[in-house]
Order: C-alpha cells, then structure tokens, then sequence
C-alpha cells in the first residue's frame, strides 16, 4: 500500500460506524462464559442439596412407617430378640435392625435402628419407645 492508501483508510469522514469490533465482541464472549460458569456451579450445588433434601425425607418416612409398623404389632406377639434384614430397593437401601427387650412381663422396649447403604451424606438413625399392657397408651418414649 503507498501512504495516500494509508491515509485514506485512517481517515475518519464523520461517518457513522456501524457493527461491532472484535475486542467488543471478545469482551462480551468472555463476559458471557464466566457468568456461564457461575451458573454451572450454582446448578450443581443446588442439585446436590436437593438430593440430600430427598434423602432425608426418605429416612424420616421410613423411620415413621417402621415405628407404625411395630405400633401395629400386638403386645403378645413382641417377643425378645433382635431381627436385622437388608432392603436393596430403591429409594432407600438399608438396613433394618430392630431389637425387643424385656423390662418387665408387662413392658418392653423396641428398639429400631435403620442404616442407609447407598448415600454417605445420611447415617444411620434410631428409635427407642417403650410397649406396656393396660390402660397406658401402646407408645411411650423414654
């Protein structure tokens, strides 16, 4: 190119510019990715609390309903021993243990104690309530 080619194309007439330059372009790609890859990480995490949310629901559903399943249980028929079993189902994999105590001929102790297998956030969680004949009410915590 000769100088007067230079100068023409340095020249600025007044003209309105129109379009983007690649630096404007650049700075708001590289905007755009870290907002990206804030949001990412935001995602992530709220998935990971919504997983330990459900989880724990899960334990605190299947806490009730072997609590109510040996509410159910006619006093004569808790007979003393522990009982382990693994469920392997999903949601909740675990392993049940529930064990049955003589205190008395007319009172015994349920112990229930449900260990997750499949989820390390949860730990293993328990139930002691007291069974009695008579006029007092099947469930008494200690």
């Amino acid at each position: 190119m000769d100088g007067h080619m230079v100068k023409l194309l340095m020249q600025r007439d007044g003209a309105v510019r129109a379009g983007f330059t690649l630096i404007e372009v650049m700075v708001s790609l590289t905007v755009l990715a870290i907002g990206l890859l804030l949001l990412g990480g935001l995602l992530t995490r709220s998935t990971r609390s919504a997983e330990a949310a459900s989880a724990v629901s899960y334990q605190v559903a299947t806490m009730g309903a072997e609590l109510a399943r040996y509410d159910a249980i006619p006093f004569a028929q808790l007979v003393a021993g522990t009982v382990c079993d693994t469920l392997a189902t999903h949601p909740f994999p675990r392993i049940r243990c529930v064990t049955v105590t003589n205190l008395t001929p007319k009172r015994r102790r349920v112990s229930i104690v449900v260990t997750p297998t499949n989820n390390p956030l949860l730990h293993a969680d328990s139930i002691v309530v007291e069974r009695g004949t008579g006029d007092q009410p099947p469930l008494k915590t200690p």
